[in-house]
């Protein structure tokens, strides 16, 4: 249960005495120049950050951050707020299970902050490896198998940071606080993007032959189809020259359930570890348009077979007594 001090009882340097590789704080101040103090709402913003990033680094693992208790020191304009990590089920994390583990998640906070407001070129692969760094130093992962958080987790704690900032007045000042440590957040520094950081390579197959399922034709003339390949659901782009021109000129008639065997460019875009991101595909050229198999419900019922005559049935003779 969450408990409200006030500004004559215990200020936020006496309770960082009290604080546990399970704890941190979230001092958030307000500049000497203006009367608005901040507000629980932009810490809780904060806090979905923090918990975004714990949820990178630890994976699977279930956790939460519990409020301890919030503080307002009305001379100073601050409001910190004291959370504590909770873990559900007999996780890596549970309580006395390994302590490392909250080293880790806490040290891994301040290195992700770090690198989003110190890096001059903001590679994840950057990111990733002073994370491999720190599994290492806190001893939770052999250095076989060292942990690294995906670059999709990593973007989405990225993400929470930079909505965080965005919450809070330019001439506030935010720190996080715990017992390894602590950062002072630049909300100077913002990441416009951060989806773009994925994107690390991009390769082009050109001309593959590939047989697409049409799913919708481009009636509205944007040169973009909406097609299937398996399991997978795309948007094609349609360039001119193709045998698609004669369905513009109404010339063709494509319908949803026809497929097109066609000449495509595929274009993968990988991230830092690699992972496939996204595949877009260029027709280039179609082969021919192929209309799917008829239903079994749709073909012709077969002709009525003419019955056997029937012979008469044979009379018997009677024989005299």
């Amino acid at each position: 249960m969450a408990l409200d001090v006030s500004e004559d009882r215990a200020g936020v340097s006496e309770l960082l005495t009290d604080l546990t590789d399970s704890d941190l704080v979230i001092e958030l101040a307000g500049s000497p120049a203006s009367r608005r103090m901040p507000d629980v709402a932009s810490a809780r913003l904060v806090q979905e950050a923090v918990e975004a990033s714990y949820r990178a680094l630890v994976g699977a693992i279930q956790i939460q951050l519990d409020t301890v208790a919030v503080l307002e020191e009305v001379s100073k304009r601050s409001l910190s707020l004291w959370l504590r990590v909770q873990v559900s089920g007999d996780g890596a994390l549970a309580a006395g299970s390994d302590a490392s583990q909250l080293k880790f998640l806490a040290r891994g906070t301040l290195a992700i902050i770090a690198w989003m407001d110190g890096s001059p070129t903001l590679q994840l692969a950057d990111l990733q490896q002073a994370i491999r760094v720190l599994a290492w130093g806190t001893s939770i992962t052999t250095p076989a198998q060292p942990v690294l958080p995906s670059s999709s987790q990593l973007v989405d704690a990225i993400s929470a940071w930079q909505q965080a900032k965005a919450g809070l007045s330019a001439s506030d000042s935010v720190r996080l606080i715990t017992n390894n440590g602590s950062a002072d957040l630049d909300l100077s520094k913002r990441i416009a993007e951060p989806r773009t950081l994925l994107l690390a390579r991009k390769l082009v197959n050109h001309s593959a032959d590939m047989i697409f399922i049409v799913e919708m034709p481009d009636y509205l003339s944007t040169s973009q189809w909406q097609l299937k390949h398996g399991t997978t659901r795309t948007t094609a782009i349609a360039e001119p020259g193709t045998l698609l021109d004669k369905f513009y000129e109404r010339e063709l008639d494509i319908r949803p359930g026809d497929a097109l065997r066609c000449r495509v460019d595929v274009e993968t875009s990988y991230g830092p570890d690699h992972e496939v991101l996204a595949e877009r595909y260029r027709i280039v050229e179609i082969l021919e348009v192929l209309p799917p198999a008829r239903a079994s419900s749709d073909s012709p019922a077969p002709p009525p077979q003419p019955e056997p005559e029937r012979q008469p049935a044979p009379q018997l003779e009677e024989t005299a007594s």
